[in-house]
């Protein structure tokens, strides 16, 4: 009995030793995460290589823009669906520009290669510019969605900038699936539909 006695102490300070060890050592570990943060990674829509049909006239100036699209994706951080009416922001996973202007830059580039206008002015400008076409896109949809594929739900219009008359009016939608569920997959997929929001343009601006 005695012995027993004798016995418990020790034990319980080799626990409590232990004890302490494990918090120290997880408090290390938790140190050690802190002081490494993610990186964060940055990236941008591209144009593509289309280029305009042999023989095609160069057309009248153009001009680009207004480009407008939903607030939630009015933010750096690249924005994806997990359901119909939940988003993901993701943190760590940035675009390098605000994605108005990098969606706006995409298609004047997609625009001249199929069209050659013989000049492409960037929204807003002013008279003097001799803007006759202005391509106005409001993008509702431009993400990836729960099923794993790109979606885009665009307005777009050519309005006579002189007169301000509207001389064509469209929706466009479509969805691309990516390669892969990286994210520089999904941006990829985006630049695709990106081209082919152009192709509709060009085809009935010609």
């Amino acid at each position: 009995m005695m012995r027993e006695m004798q016995m418990k102490p020790k034990t319980t300070a080799t626990i409590r030793k232990r004890l302490i060890a494990g918090v120290f050592l997880a408090s290390l570990g938790f140190l050690f995460a802190c002081s490494t943060p993610v990186q964060e990674r940055y990236y941008l829509l591209s144009p593509d290589d289309v280029a305009a049909p042999s023989g095609a006239t160069r057309t009248a100036v153009m001009g680009v823009g207004p480009i407008t699209i939903p607030s939630h994706l009015d933010r750096s951080q690249i924005v994806t669906r997990s359901s119909d009416n939940r988003l993901v922001i993701n943190q760590f996973d940035r675009w390098a520009e605000p994605l108005d202007e990098n969606i706006q830059r995409v298609l004047i580039e997609n625009l001249d290669h199929r069209l050659s206008p013989q000049r492409i002015e960037t929204f807003p400008w002013n008279s003097r510019d001799g803007v006759v076409w202005q391509i106005v896109v409001d993008l509702g949809q431009f993400e990836r969605q729960p099923d794993g594929s790109v979606q885009i739900a665009a307005r777009w219009k050519i309005v006579n900038f002189n007169s301000g008359e509207t001389a064509v009016s469209e929706r466009f939608t479509d969805s691309v699936v990516p390669k892969d569920t990286t994210t520089e997959a999904t941006v990829a997929a985006m630049s695709v539909l990106l081209g082919r929001l152009s192709d509709s343009i060009a085809q009935s601006y010609r």
